[in-house]
């Protein structure tokens, strides 16, 4: 994991309104400003946050990104649990997906 590209983005998102808007609009977009791997890309548009965490990214950031982040219905701490469980299947890929 290139963790300089992946928390960048991660902390971007937690601390930025407006990057989280246009994380929102468009994913594949936001992210293209990040030095990610293919792989780091679909963990961090997926909002794959399992994922994120098992290749070493820094939890504290990814529990951040799920809080901001997560779809409707989903946001909250004991979503972001199951989903670090392994509970409930990843999400689709979402508009601006690329």
């Amino acid at each position: 994991m290139s963790a300089e590209g992946v928390e960048k983005a991660l902390y971007d998102l937690n601390v930025d309104r407006r990057a989280r808007e246009a994380f929102t609009e468009e994913p594949g977009r936001f992210a293209a400003r990040y030095r990610l791997t293919e792989d780091e890309l679909a963990l961090l548009t997926g909002r794959d946050v399992r994922g994120l965490a098992a290749r070493g990214a820094n939890p504290m950031l990814v529990w951040g990104f799920w809080l901001m982040l997560a779809p409707d219905g989903e946001r909250g701490t004991p979503a972001y649990l199951a989903r670090m469980r392994g509970d409930t299947p990843r999400l689709h890929a979402t508009k601006g997906d690329d």
